[in-house]
């Protein structure tokens, strides 16, 4: 499966019922925590908004054979809950949780099917060098369910390209974020942004040729312009404004890294 392939099999579409009536659909993604090399925690991440409020989540998984190729089939699994079930980020400024999927997988290995889920990894977070030799104006990645639609047929997200909007060496308004010049709409809060490059592309000022993947960060709210011409934030997981700025605030992939001491002491699992 090409890189590009794969990177399709790295999101969920999350439909939360919400208590209040209604329904929030958001993106989220797999992700290994607690990653020692050989045993990991798999998990859903997505931003807190998307789950705050809800009792009820649905998602559908593709599957796959025992080897990890694809089938044309499909398995949704509906989670009874509240949003207490998800690991929300130590700092509460930061729209993002983690959802623990490992002994729903579990499950359904022990039904004898195999789901295709390819997680992203700590790997990907770009390293300070890497962060200085990329551009101001790089062309970024979104892999997402914009407004919530999708190829139901195939269990496809929908991917969308834009450019960095401020440098992400720079934090956005002093927050570990930054902006994204990209068309986002409700649906898409959770969205993996990737910088992904194929065959040739700038690095430091100097064309490289092959390919370049880093996980940036992950879409939380929009910019909006209302009737009165201010600009104000809204998150999108279940709103929709007419008059968007096409701008993403993104949270920068490094909030990731806080999560690992909470799941080890959620799940008891030991240190490397």
């Amino acid at each position: 499966m090409q890189l590009s392939e794969q990177l399709l099999h790295t999101t969920i579409r999350i439909e939360a019922s919400l208590a209040s009536g209604g329904c929030s659909v958001g993106t989220g993604f797999f992700f290994k925590f607690c990653d020692d090399g050989k045993t990991y925690v798999p998990a859903i991440v997505t931003n807190r908004h998307v789950v705050e409020g809800a009792y009820e989540y649905r998602v559908i998984f593709s599957r796959s054979d025992e080897n990890g190729n694809l089938l044309n089939i499909n398995e949704q699994l509906t989670m009874r809950g509240s949003e207490s079930d998800w690991i929300a980020h130590p700092d509460e400024s930061v729209d993002l949780c983690v959802l623990p999927i490992g002994p729903a997988l579990n499950g359904f290995i022990r039904a004898g099917k195999h789901l295709l889920t390819i997680p992203l990894s700590l790997e990907l977070l770009p390293t300070d060098k890497q962060i200085q030799d990329m551009g101001c104006m790089d062309e970024v990645t979104m892999v997402g369910y914009p407004n919530g639609i999708w190829d139901e047929a195939n269990n496809l997200p929908i991917v969308r390209r834009g450019i960095t909007a401020t440098p992400y060496r720079y934090d956005y308004q002093g927050q570990k974020e930054f902006l994204v010049d990209m068309a986002c709409y409700p649906g898409s809060s959770g969205s993996p942004v990737f910088l992904y490059n194929e065959g040739t592309y700038l690095e430091n000022d100097a064309v490289v040729m092959g390919k370049r993947l880093y996980l940036l960060g992950i879409l939380r709210a929009v910019p909006i312009r209302t009737l009165l011409g201010d600009i104000t934030v809204s998150t999108i997981a279940h709103v929709s404004v007419q008059d968007m700025l096409n701008l993403g605030i993104v949270i920068k992939s490094e909030r990731l890294r806080d999560f690992d001491p909470i799941v080890r002491e959620r799940l008891s699992v030991s240190g490397n």
